[in-house]
């Protein structure tokens, strides 16, 4: 069996977001595991290029990269990284399945709703992790794994458009197949374009 599967995207004009998943089988999980471990302070990160397979868009720019963040946590302490990188250890000798999501932005829509400065290259980092994480609520109450599942993300700014990388994976896996409804990637979408909007009208 085929440890990847074609990638799903889907798009609107001020961002696009591609998912896919792997099996335990693949070198991306075993990656990204050695991935959390290295991961420090932002000033010392050093990306895998092969964290997540198809998106080969990695830069070792310690600069360009936040931290971990998960749903609880905007940065993880040194005891919240531990735990993450067993829980994923945990999940590939389970033979889950690892579900890699890729939001990719547009900087000039971002700019409009306020998260982005072209100027001083700075965005609203805090931000841009709450609607990811409304979006991966969406994603679990639409897909079901909602209180088997754990993620962590990182926003990284290494190209010409701000993105964000999210791993998802289950301890105790449910499934032996990982790919989501289209509906779903249209609701994850919904969320994140209607919370930024509500921020740009609640500057006003």
């Amino acid at each position: 069996m085929s440890s990847t599967v074609p990638v799903q995207s889907s798009s609107t004009p001020g961002f696009v977001l591609k998912t896919k998943f792997v099996l335990s089988s693949s070198d991306a999980f075993q990656n990204y595991i050695e991935y959390v471990d290295r991961e420090e302070a932002q000033s010392e990160v050093k990306l895998n290029p092969k964290m997540f397979e198809t998106y080969q868009e990695y830069m070792v720019n310690p600069e360009k990269t936040s931290a971990l963040f998960t749903e609880h946590a905007n940065r993880l302490t040194e005891s919240e990284k531990k735990s993450l990188k067993e829980m994923f250890k945990t999940d590939h000798e389970n033979g889950s399945i690892m579900w890699q999501d890729v939001i990719s932005f547009h900087n000039p829509w971002l700019e409009k709703q306020g998260i982005y400065d072209e100027k001083t290259k700075k965005s609203d980092e805090k931000k841009l992790m709450d609607v990811k994480r409304l979006a991966m609520k969406e994603m679990h109450k639409r897909e079901g794994p909602e209180k088997s599942s754990t993620w962590s993300a990182a926003i990284h700014f290494n190209t010409d458009n701000i993105h964000i990388h999210v791993a998802t994976v289950e301890p105790f896996p449910t499934r032996e197949r990982g790919k989501r409804k289209p509906k779903t990637l249209d609701a994850m979408k919904g969320k994140v374009v209607n919370n930024l909007l509500d921020r740009k009208q609640e500057q006003k």
